[in-house]
């Protein structure tokens, strides 16, 4: 903990929020300036381009980024990137797969030459497998970053003007208080709600909080908004009506974002992307996940091939909007399935099938099956508060359960008849008690963990 974040928390509430509040007026100074507000008009017109004109806007964009970083970014120099005039997609296999530990290790030599240290700016990643990134951008690729998300905002129907709650991974409430577990960014018009302090006891808290509120948009993780949304369920409350949820940074599973929409009355707008700012994918307002082509371009790739629509593979991205250290052909390590294009918005370019995760957050099996998905054979019973897979073993699997009231043995023998069902007979599996389920550093809840395969990444 940084000593300004020690000073923070021995200060009471209403100063908290004070701060808050001045750390957010300069945050929206940083990320909402000329150079965003041009991109987001821009952004308004490009959306409803014709195919071929976003195909030849990606192909000049990728010819501009490598030209770019085989010129004024040392790793690329080093790994001798050729500038390549982009004719076809198919140009771009030539170039190799840009992997985390290769940016990791390249640290700086990933930063342009043309830019002064003293005008970067740099966020980090989340870290999943235990390997946070450093990424250098400016002010004016913040901008952009977030004209796309603003952008993102006006297809879920939401306004600059909207009152917002958020939940995420900021730790605003310092570790032990007690309520409120939220803080007030009046300057956003923004209520940050606490990732870290939901729990049963905590819950009806939270929802007299939202009600008082009255937000119209909830952007949040998928798992803390999820207990929150069953206790609506289970208690008949109708007063937190946003226009909409926006998701992100976790799997969205088809169940939990069912009782979400049921509880808030409104639709879940899931998306996808990271401080690499390599790629966007974002669902539009008929339920499409759209990749985002004025952002970067995307490839889904298996075994080093492209798949088909329909087909499975990892994210594969060259970002256009930071020049300041461009990624080309970054391999995310998250999976997805290619979607056909078609969507009845009439937004033209890539769509997404499916959302599946992170290869750590899959269970391999000892025949060696990827399973993922898991989480939903859970969301039935109505006892279980969280649950979260460990893989610990080859051939074992740790089931860790937050029950709430009692759990009959005979819904523990169905679970494992289910769980059985899917990773097979080799597959040994304990089902266990914990009090609680922990957080990731950033506030996630990640449902599988494949420990074998953090290993297997830590050693390559």
């Amino acid at each position: 903990m940084t000593f300004a974040m020690r000073a923070y928390a021995r200060t009471p509430v209403w100063t908290q929020n004070l701060l808050l509040s001045a750390y957010g007026l300069r945050l929206r100074g940083l990320r909402y300036g000329r150079t965003g507000r041009a991109t987001l008009a821009g952004l308004r017109e490009s959306q409803w381009w014709p195919r071929n004109q976003l195909l030849a806007y990606q192909l000049q964009s990728l010819t501009e980024v490598v030209a770019r970083a085989a010129a004024d970014v040392p790793f690329y120099r080093d790994r001798r990137t050729a500038r390549v005039e982009f004719h076809s997609f198919d140009q771009l296999r030539e170039i190799p797969l840009l992997s985390k530990d290769d940016v990791q290790r390249a640290g700086r030599r990933m930063v342009s030459e043309w830019y002064r240290p003293r005008d970067l700016t740099e966020v980090h990643t989340g870290g999943t497998t235990g390997k946070p990134l450093a990424i250098f951008c400016d002010t004016h690729a913040l901008q952009r970053n977030y004209a796309f998300f603003t952008r993102f905002k006006e297809w879920a129907g939401i306004s600059e003007q909207d009152r917002v709650a958020t939940f995420a991974g900021r730790t605003l409430v310092p570790a032990g208080s007690g309520a409120p577990y939220w803080r007030h960014n009046r300057s956003a018009n923004t209520m940050l709600f606490s990732s870290y302090h939901i729990s049963t006891q905590t819950l009806p808290d939270y929802v007299s909080a939202l009600s008082a509120f009255k937000p119209s948009l909830i952007d949040s993780y998928p798992s803390s908004l999820e207990p929150i949304a069953r206790y609506l369920l289970q208690n008949n409350v109708t007063s937190i009506r946003p226009k909409a949820v926006i998701t992100s940074s976790e799997t969205l599973f088809h169940p939990v974002r069912a009782v979400i929409e049921r509880a808030f009355g409104c639709k879940v707008f899931d998306h996808y992307g990271g401080a690499e700012m390599a790629a966007l994918i974002a669902q539009c307002e008929e339920g499409t996940y759209h990749v985002t082509p004025e952002f970067g371009y995307v490839e889904i790739v298996d075994q080093g091939q492209a798949v088909a629509p329909g087909g499975r593979g990892e994210i594969v991205a060259t970002g256009f909007i930071n020049p300041v250290m461009p990624l080309i052909r970054y391999a995310t390590g998250d999976y997805a399935v290619l979607g056909d294009g078609a969507c009845a918005c009439g937004r033209a370019g890539q769509t997404i099938e499916q959302l599946e995760g992170r290869m750590d957050d899959v269970v391999v099996t000892p025949e060696g099956n990827l399973v993922g998905r898991l989480d939903p054979i859970f969301k039935a019973v109505s006892c279980l508060y969280e649950t979260r897979i460990v893989q610990d073993a080859v051939d074992h699997v740790r089931v860790e359960t937050v029950v709430v009231g009692d759990f009959p043995h005979e819904v523990e023998r169905e679970l494992d008849a289910q769980l059985r069902a899917r990773l097979g007979p080799t597959m040994r599996i304990s089902i266990v008690r914990v009090p609680s389920i922990e957080r990731t550093g950033r506030g996630k809840l990640r449902t599988t963990v494949n420990l074998m395969q953090q290993k297997k990444i830590g050693a390559d």
